[in-house]
């Protein structure tokens, strides 16, 4: 507590007092739009679409931040946290696509080839799956606290937003470049509270799309061979973490981590090649 805050309290004698509140909200709507389409001459594919907001005033994962900071600066007050979720994804696009090529015995073309011709070009099949969706919402807060406040558990001090934060950023500002206009905020007086509220940017959004290949050879009437070849991340699209957000903080506003949505890091393409028989 900042020297001189006792003086500050609506009953200067007494000390801090400890409490819990339960009295948390949440608000979710969704709109969700889905097209699947099942085999026909080996094709298979479903994605689906949706729309959200998620509002609520206080949220954590399981394993606690990992879907972002727990940031508040009013402890008795926990209406005026009330806003975009940790986890507020406003637009996702999720699927995946599965289909036999037309090639060799049975199938549209070259249906008559020979064992030599259907063991080169027979029994392929391409597979992918694909997630695109918004970047996660994040706090700006100060590195100090000087609004003479003591919520005990580390609260934060929110500064005042004094421009637009969107003003002259490149379209895909990382590493060297700040994610937002750090002009557009400064500290509040000391002894106020800062009137920048809690999730107001938007950290960078996530793309990854994975893809197989496979090949199945009949050896016998119940014996197969398959072989594959799997990629994650298969156009090595780089997905960031979001920007640092402390006001103050040397880094403010730049992205210095790849661990998007305030998870685990999406690794770089990588594949390997497998062999599996079945009988």
């Amino acid at each position: 507590m900042v020297a001189g805050n006792q003086a500050l309290r609506p009953f200067p004698s007494w000390g801090s007092l400890g409490g819990n509140f339960y009295d948390g909200i949440s608000n979710y709507t969704a709109v969700q739009a889905t097209i699947t389409k099942r085999y026909q001459n080996g094709l298979l594919f479903s994605f689906n679409y949706v729309w959200s907001h998620f509002l609520d005033d206080q949220d954590s994962s399981g394993w606690g931040s990992r879907g972002g900071t727990q940031s508040w600066q009013i402890g008795n007050n926990p209406g005026a946290n009330y806003a975009n979720s940790n986890f507020d994804i406003p637009n996702a696009v999720k699927g995946y696509v599965a289909y036999d090529l037309p090639f060799g015995k049975g199938r549209t073309y070259v249906s008559g080839a020979n064992a030599l011709e259907n063991a080169a070009i027979g029994g392929w099949q391409i597979s992918g799956t694909m997630i695109i969706q918004s970047g996660n919402p994040f706090t700006i807060t100060n590195n100090v606290n000087n609004s003479f406040s003591d919520c005990g558990n580390g609260c934060s001090w929110f500064p005042n937003l004094v421009g637009s934060p969107n003003t002259g950023v490149p379209a895909s500002p990382v590493n060297s470049i700040s994610w937002f206009n750090t002009a557009a905020y400064a500290s509040a007086t000391s002894g106020t509270f800062g009137d920048n509220g809690r999730n107001t940017l938007r950290g960078p959004h996530l793309n990854v799309f994975n893809m197989s290949m496979s090949k199945t050879i009949n050896i016998k009437e119940r014996v197969q061979l398959q072989l594959r070849s799997d990629w994650v991340n298969v156009f090595n699209h780089p997905s960031f973490g979001p920007p640092s957000s402390t006001l103050g903080a040397g880094n403010f506003g730049l992205i210095n981590s790849s661990a998007p949505n305030g998870g685990i890091a999406v690794a770089p393409r990588t594949g390997q090649l497998s062999a599996r028989i079945t009988f």
